[in-house]
């Protein structure tokens, strides 16, 4: 029991920062691609998915918590 609680604990901490990192990462990609003057092909889909990531990584930590 100890170490599922473990591993689930690790997992959601380590998804959680993959979430933060994909959300730095769309942002600083959209930056970069206005910054060069390329055209967008979706932003509003690149901002929900942003958003969306970056809203879920809080959820994972705070379930993690609660296992511990």
């Amino acid at each position: 029991m100890i170490v599922s609680r473990a591993m689930a604990y690790a997992c959601l901490m380590v998804f959680a920062g993959m979430l933060v990192l994909i959300a730095g990462l769309m942002i600083l990609l959209t930056i970069v691609q206005m910054a060069r003057g390329e055209t967008i092909p979706d932003l509003g889909a690149r901002a929900i998915g942003a958003v969306i990531a970056a809203g879920l990584a809080p959820l994972c930590r705070a379930l993690a918590r609660r296992l511990v």
